[in-house]
Order: structure tokens, then sequence, then C-alpha cells
């Protein structure tokens, strides 16, 4: 195993390692390797550069700076985006509960580009989250860049009893899913929650373990986020102990930018 070490406090390490019925989300017409619906042409996914998975920092401005350089950097038709506010891993994975985000949704792609936000106050439709299997059926990237876990931690948080080998899970199905493209892709970065006031340093720590563990086993990167964005401080990193502000996130999203483009893949 090898560990990157860019100052005292940045790492990457390399691993050797339900809630309703309404969908915004247009039916797939096709997928790959047969028929979906009757009639339905038989398309191949189109290859793409970078995917990134994420909940709402990826909505935010951490996922918009991530998609703009490698944007810049790969050409707009090579990188996707699909961000659901709210959502953990189980919620992308093919036999995980449907997940409604009630709090936003953002997807960018080379067949168009969707964002469903709060608006005069008032909340935003319903959006179904994707299933990898889904995104995958469109598009076959040849990097991915997972950032999620950080809503584990409200979970965590209100319950004593953490079944670690349930969560272990759905990260290895997780990855297993990413991984039964064809080619699978060649890289696989997991972005670990940056630091939050809101939770406890167990409950932090707990999301990182499990996530590094499996990196270890299953061979996938890992970010190490609070070694980037140190401690949150109310008022200074953001307001609600969670998420960061504008330019907290773009100084997290430069540094995860420079890791993963400068490292290049495996």
């Amino acid at each position: 195993m090898k560990t990157i070490f860019l100052a005292a406090s940045l790492a990457l390490v390399p691993a050797t390692a339900r809630s309703g019925s309404l969908s915004l989300l247009p039916p797939p017409a096709t997928v790959t390797g047969g028929n979906k619906f009757p009639g339905a042409a038989v398309r191949m996914s189109v290859p793409v550069d970078l995917l990134l998975i994420g909940d709402s920092l990826s909505f935010g401005t951490f996922g918009q700076d991530v998609e703009a350089f490698f944007k810049r950097q790969f050409g707009a038709s090579a990188v996707c985006v699909y961000a659901s506010c709210g959502s953990s891993p189980e919620h992308w994975i093919s036999d995980g509960p449907e997940f409604m985000t009630p709090c936003g949704y953002r997807e960018s792609t080379p067949r168009g580009s969707w964002k469903v936000d709060f608006a005069g106050g008032k909340p935003p439709q319903p959006v179904r989250t994707p299933k990898i299997p889904e995104i995958l059926a469109k598009f076959r990237p040849q990097t991915v860049i997972v950032q999620l876990g950080t809503n584990w931690m409200d979970r965590l948080a209100e319950s004593p009893a953490r079944d670690a080998a349930a969560y272990k899970r759905t990260i290895r199905q997780f990855i297993t899913e990413l991984r039964a493209q064809s080619p699978p892709p060649s890289r696989i970065v997991w972005v670990l929650p940056p630091d939050a006031s809101k939770f406890s340093p167990e409950v932090k720590g707990t999301v990182d373990r499990w996530i590094s563990e499996c990196a270890k086993e299953m061979g996938f990167q890992t970010i190490i986020s609070n070694r980037i964005t140190g401690r949150y401080v109310p008022g200074k990193s953001g307001s609600d102990g969670v998420h960061l502000n504008d330019a907290e996130s773009s100084k997290w999203a430069n540094i995860v930018i420079w890791l993963i483009h400068a490292y290049g893949p495996e």
C-alpha cells in the first residue's frame, strides 16, 4: 500500500486494498445489451472520461468546481455528474431503497443538464435518485469519483445501534456495480466526507473507517477530506455544521482536483 502526503495535512491514499413514488427522471428508452421497453432500439453506452456521483456537496460548489475543471480538461462531452441531495450509497445500488430527494437534484451529462432546486422559498419537487446500472447503461466512465457518506452521519448520530457489516456490504456492492461495466473503470476514487461540527469525532471516524477498510479490501482509492478542510468552524466554514460555504467548498474542491489530476490513473 502506498500513501502520498502533500504537506502535513493532505493525503491521497491509493488502497490495495423510500420515500415516495414521484420521479422527474424520464425512464431510459434503451439499455446496453437488450431492450428494456418493447420496440426500443439497443444502444451501447457512451464512453466518458469521468463520472461524479454525490450528494448535496456535489450538488453545490464543490461538485460544480470539480465538474468545471474536468470539463475544461476533457471536454464537456466527456464528463457526467449525478448529484442527489440527502442521498447515501444504498440509494444508488440496484437493490437499495428508492430515494426521492426532497432537497435538490442536479444532472449534467453529454445528453444535457438539468437542476431542481429551492425557488422562491419553496422546496424543490422530489426527484428519484438513479441507480448505478441505469447510469452505466447510458455512460461508460474511465474514472469514477464518489462523494458520498455524509448523510450516514445523521443516521449514526440518531441511533447507537450500528450494523457495520450492513454498511460495508453496501459499499462493496456499490463498487461491484461500478465495476460491472465492460471494461470496468480504470480508477475509482472515493472522496471521504469533510469535517462537520454537527457530529461527534466517533461518528465521523466511523464512516471514514468503513469506507477506508473496504478500499483496502477492494482496491479503490480514497481522499481523506478532513485533512484538506481541517476542523469545521461554525460561522467561518459554514452555517449548519455540515455544508461548507462557497469559499471553503472551492478550497476543498481545488485540492481534490489537484490530487486526482496530478496523481493520474493507476
